[in-house]
């Protein structure tokens, strides 16, 4: 380990001092798990409209974030489109 009087000849300058004290910050976190909850919009495109921006940022008011959407593409799911949200349980 150097000393502070070495470090300043290892440096090759005088006024050059190690930093040897580095402030650390400890926080104390509690590990709760987090609970989900989910919601399935299903929209018949035969029978209604998709959701509109208006639509979708009522959803988003209310805490559901859209985390994907599916168009299935078998013959007997044709015109239907999964809305699928996620938001987080109120503990």
């Amino acid at each position: 380990m150097l000393s502070m009087s070495s470090w300043g000849h290892f440096a090759g300058r005088d006024d050059v001092q190690p930093a040897l004290h580095i402030p650390m910050v400890y926080e104390s976190i509690t590990a709760s798990p987090q609970h989900w909850e989910y919601r399935v919009l299903s929209i018949d495109t035969r029978e209604e409209a998709l959701p509109d921006e208006a639509r979708l940022s009522e959803l988003g008011t209310q805490g559901w974030l859209l985390v994907s959407v599916l168009e299935p593409r078998q013959s007997e799911a044709h015109g239907r489109v999964y809305y699928y949200f996620v938001r987080q349980k109120d503990a």
